[in-house]
């Protein structure tokens, strides 16, 4: 392209010369036309002769101007010649990056004891101990430890398994494995650390990863700075979250993190409720008892979990919560206690905690984005199996009054006692 300018202006020297030497007389045009020649032919073999940039440092690109001004005596004829120079973008290419030398495969003991010697790009990488290769197009395994540039399929190891560019299929180890960024699965028995998670990242501890689209599953921790789907485990910790929590702790940036007290006044019974998650989805913890016993004896005492969604309508904001509630019997704590130490399996079998359960349904109000402290209103609904006798006498009561509303679904009733209660969140 350099040259093709270079024969374009060069013409249009010439052009110009030979029109000029025809439409005037004046002698000093011959002088003033070929200054301008041997000032362009100059300018010409300086650049030929330029080094040729780097990818790092690119040729600046622009129009080179030539200014010839003629003899003092010859002040009122002056010829400028602009040449533009532009160079093609392959041509700023670093021409020292080329790829890595390929073989089929690579078999190794440990990095520096292979066949072939040195680091290839493979499609098979096999070790006793451990291999560093390049990128790896199919499968690699180790018995301890595998690195590699990037993998486009499977990177095992018995340890640890390290991929300093991208890995798209599955990176499993039995202790931990790193990667750049995961398209597909990783896994591993203690830890996994990406920046970047496109499918599954999974942990018998904890994982760690700055963006997350799609599961994270770990036995302890999830973090995670940016997510999008769902994180399952027993702490859960991102900036953001646009998806699922499921854990005991959730601590979200944008998400729900609160503890609330209320007063039911049909009952009054005193629950406190504790609340970890997203707004599509969090969990819910809590417990109550009679106010006259609060704290004083485990009489009416009963303790509950669920699951809320969060949603807003105009300027209130509303929780809606489905949970199992199930009342404290001391005397089946004691009996099972005693038929668990006697190793009475047909006593502890026939200790069913869950016979005496109920459910629970809490729609919550408040004002505005209901972080930090507020009020909040709501109803807490009661609801168990006609006749069950599950619900405790001192919670029979559906808006004062002692007879509960009756709903049949597919059959079978289903008593209700709906309260109204009133409280405080933090």
């Amino acid at each position: 392209m350099k040259r093709f300018y270079a024969t374009i202006a060069a013409l249009c020297v010439v052009c110009g010369s030979s029109w000029a030497q025809d439409s005037s007389t004046d002698p000093s045009d011959d002088y003033v036309l070929q200054q301008a020649r041997d000032k362009y032919a100059a300018s010409s073999a300086a650049q030929s002769t330029e080094t040729e940039p780097t990818a790092a440092e690119p040729a600046a690109s622009g129009p080179t101007v030539v200014e010839i001004r003629p003899s003092a005596g010859d002040a009122a004829l002056t010829t400028t010649v602009t040449v533009e120079v532009t160079q093609s973008p392959s041509a700023r290419g670093d021409r020292s990056s080329r790829r890595r030398r390929y073989s089929p495969f690579v078999i190794s003991f440990t990095p520096g004891i292979a066949f072939p010697h040195g680091i290839y790009d493979t499609s098979l990488s096999a070790a006793a101990i451990g291999a560093a290769t390049g990128s790896v197009f199919g499968v690699q395994g180790a018995g301890v430890f595998n690195i590699a540039e990037g993998v486009q399929g499977l990177q095992g190891a018995g340890v640890f398994n390290l991929a300093g560019a991208e890995v798209r299929g599955f990176q499993g180890a039995g202790v931990f494995n790193i990667a750049e960024s995961v398209h597909g699965v990783q896994g591993s028995g203690v830890f996994n650390i990406a920046d970047k998670i496109d499918g599954v990242q999974m942990a018998g501890v904890f994982n760690i990863a700055d963006e997350v689209n799609g599961l994270q599953l770990a036995g302890i921790i999830n973090v995670a700075d940016n997510a999008q789907g769902a994180m399952i485990g027993l702490v859960n910790v991102a900036d953001e979250l646009d998806g699922v929590a499921i854990g005991l702790v959730n601590i979200i940036g944008n998400g729900i993190h609160d503890i609330g007290f209320d007063y039911q006044f049909d009952s009054g019974a005193a629950y406190a409720t504790y609340r970890s998650g997203t707004p599509f989805l969090y969990a819910t913890f809590f417990a109550g008892q009679p106010s006259a016993e609060l704290l004083r004896t485990t009489n009416g005492l009963s303790f509950g979990a669920g699951l809320g969604h969060r949603f807003k309508i105009l300027f209130v904001t509303a929780d809606i919560e489905l949970g199992a509630e199930t009342p404290v019997d001391t005397a089946a704590i004691t009996d099972f206690y005693s038929a668990l130490k006697a190793r009475d399996m047909a006593a502890i079998e026939a200790i069913d905690p869950w016979n005496v359960s109920f459910g629970s349904l809490r729609a919550t109000f408040g004002f505005g984005k209901r972080r930090g402290f507020g009020l909040y209103a709501g109803i807490k609904a009661d609801f168990a199996p006609s006749g069950s006798e599950a619900i405790p006498a001192s919670m029979r009561t559906a808006f004062g009054s002692p007879d509960p509303y009756q709903l049949t679904i597919f059959g079978r009733g289903i008593e209700i006692w709906p309260k109204w209660f009133l409280g405080v969140k933090f």
